[in-house]
C-alpha cells in the first residue's frame, strides 16, 4: 500500500531500514541528486546555516530563526528530535509544516530514492531541504543530528557552520574521546568559511577551522556575554547590547545566533529584544508554574548538558533546591548527569522512560548511588504527585534527562486532573 497520510508515511519510513542512525552520505547523495537538490552549487536557500555540537544546537537554531525573521527574511529551519509531533522537525517562518506539505515531501522522496534503502533521518533530511527549496525561503537553519561530517545535512556547503559545543554523547557512534568527536562534529566545515564556535570546544575543532582557513569567531576569544540575575549583554560583531533580559532560551546560545545572524544581516536593539521576547523552545530550561511551584523541564540527557543546566540554575535561581524528576535511556550515563546536578538536587524520583532505548525507573534507581536514596516511581504522574508532596513550597521541581520524560512531564500538566493539588512542607 502507498501510504498517503503522514502517519502512514512515518510508518512506512520507521520499518523501511533496520537502523535508526547509519553514518555516511553516499546513499543519502544518491537520493539528493535524483530529487535534484546536489548539482554543483546546490544550496536550499540564498542563504544556508549548519549547526552542530553536543548540547545548544536546538536553541541556537531557534534564536537564529527568531532574529532572521525580525530582520524581514523569510526563514526555514530543522529541530531534532521532535517532542510532541515529526512536524515539529521542519519549520518554516517560524511554524511547523502540516501534514500534506510533508507528505507530498516524502512522497518525492520516496520516487526519487528507488531502491536506495534511507535511515528515518536521512529521509527527514532530504524532506527538509525539498520543502525549503519548494517554499522559496530566504534562509535555511539546519541543526545536525550527531556527529556532522557523515550527517545528511552535511551534503550542503552552508555559508555559515555553528559549533556550539563538544561533550560526550553517542559515544556508540562517535567514541569517548572528546578530541576525535570534536574532529568529526568539525566536518561540518569548509574552505575559508565563515565559523562561529561556542566556548566549550576543543583543540581539535579549533586546528580544523585553522587548518580550513576558515574565518573564526569564538565565544569568550571574540565575542562575550556577561550574565548576572538580573539578565545580560553581548559585545560582539553585531556591536554591544546591554540590560538584555532573560528570555526562554539560554544567553549563551543566544549569542552563537547574534554572531551567525550578524553575517546576513543588521541586527540592533530593537530585533534582538524582539527575538528575546518571541523565541521559545518548549523543554530547553522550560520553566512553568505549576500547584504554586517552579516546575523547570530540561532535555539535558548528558553530563555537559546537566552541567550547563546547573550552570544556568545558579545564575537564575540561586539557591534555590529542586526535587528532580529522572528518566534516561538505557545508553546513557545517569551517574554523570546526578553528579552535575547533585548541588541544586534535594531529592531523586526515577521515572520509566519509553521506546526501544527505554529505562524502568528501578533499573535506573539501581544505576544511581545508593546514598542518593532514589525513588523509582511507576509512571511520570506518580513521580510528580511524590515531588508536590514530599518537598517545601519554596522548592523548584526539575523534570530532565531526555526528551521521553519531558514529553512525559508535559502531558501530565496537560491533563493535570492525575495530579494531587496539596503540596506538603517538609521544612
Amino acid at each position: 500500500m502507498v501510504p498517503k497520510t503522514l502517519a502512514q508515511w512515518l510508518q512506512y519510513v520507521e520499518a523501511l531500514h533496520p537502523a535508526q542512525i547509519e553514518l555516511g552520505l553516499e546513499r543519502v547523495r544518491a537520493v539528493a541528486c535524483e530529487l535534484g537538490l546536489q548539482p554543483p552549487g546546490f544550496a536550499p536557500a540564498p542563504r544556508s546555516i549548519i549547526v552542530a555540537g553536543t548540547n545548544g544546537k536546538g536553541s541556537t537554531c531557534m534564536f537564529t530563526e527568531a532574529l532572521l525573521r525580525d530582520a524581514g527574511l523569510r526563514v526555514g529551519s530543522t529541530l531534532s528530535p521532535h517532542l510532541h509531533r515529526f512536524n515539529e522537525r521542519i519549520r518554516i517562518d517560524g511554524e511547523p509544516l502540516g501534514d500534506a506539505a510533508l507528505s507530498h515531501a516524502f512522497s518525492r522522496v520516496e520516487a526519487a530514492r528507488g531502491d536506495v534503502p534511507l535511515t528515518y533521518f536521512e529521509y527527514s533530511a532530504l524532506v527538509a531541504l525539498d520543502c525549503f527549496r519548494r517554499a522559496g525561503v530566504d534562509a535555511a537553519i539546519l541543526e545536525v543530528g550527531l556527529g556532522g561530517r557523515l550527517d545528511a545535512f552535511n551534503l550542503v556547503s552552508a555559508d555559515v557552520a555553528a559549533i556550539t559545543s563538544i561533550g560526550l554523547d553517542h559515544q556508540e557512534y562517535l567514541g569517548d574521546d572528546l578530541e576525535g568527536i570534536g574532529r568529526e562534529k568539525a566536518g561540518v566545515m569548509r574552505q575559508g568559511q565563515r565559523v562561529i564556535l561556542g566556548e566549550r570546544v576543543t583543540q581539535s575543532v579549533v586546528e580544523h577551522a585553522a587548518t580550513l582557513g576558515c574565518n573564526v569567531r569564538r565565544a569568550g576569544h571574540d565575542f562575550h556575554i556577561h550574565k548576572n540575575y538580573e539578565g545580560w549583554e553581548y559585545r560582539g560583531a553585531a556591536g554591544r547590547f546591554e540590560g538584555l533580559p532573560w528570555g526562554r532560551l539560554a544567553p549563551e546560545n543566544c549569542v552563537l545566533a547574534i554572531e551567525i545572524a550578524s553575517c546576513f544581516v543588521q541586527l540592533d536593539d530593537t530585533v534582538v529584544r524582539a527575538a528575546l521576547r518571541e523565541a521559545s523552545l518548549e523543554g530547553r530550561f522550560d520553566a512553568r508554574s505549576f500547584q504554586g511551584r517552579l516546575l523547570l523541564l530540561d532535555v539535558a540527557h548528558n553530563p555537559a548538558g546537566a552541567c550547563f543546566l546547573r550552570r544556568q540554575i545558579d545564575t537564575r535561581y540561586p539557591g534555590r533546591r529542586f526535587s528532580v524528576l529522572l528518566g534516561m535511556l538505557a545508553d546513557k550515563d545517569p551517574a554523570g548527569v546526578v553528579e552535575a546536578l547533585a548541588p541544586v538536587a534535594e531529592r531523586w524520583i526515577c521515572v520509566p522512560t519509553q521506546g526501544d532505548r527505554g529505562l524502568s525507573s528501578e533499573a535506573l534507581a539501581a544505576r544511581l548511588p545508593a546514598e542518593l536514596k532514589p525513588v523509582a516511581a511507576a509512571d511520570a504522574p506518580t513521580a510528580l504527585n511524590l515531588a508536590l508532596s514530599s518537598s517545601a513550597l519554596e522548592d523548584g521541581i526539575l523534570a530532565v534527562g531526555s526528551f521521553n520524560l519531558v514529553e512525559q512531564a508535559i502531558d501530565c500538566l496537560e491533563s493535570a486532573t492525575h495530579l494531587d493539588p496539596t503540596p506538603r512542607d517538609m521544612a
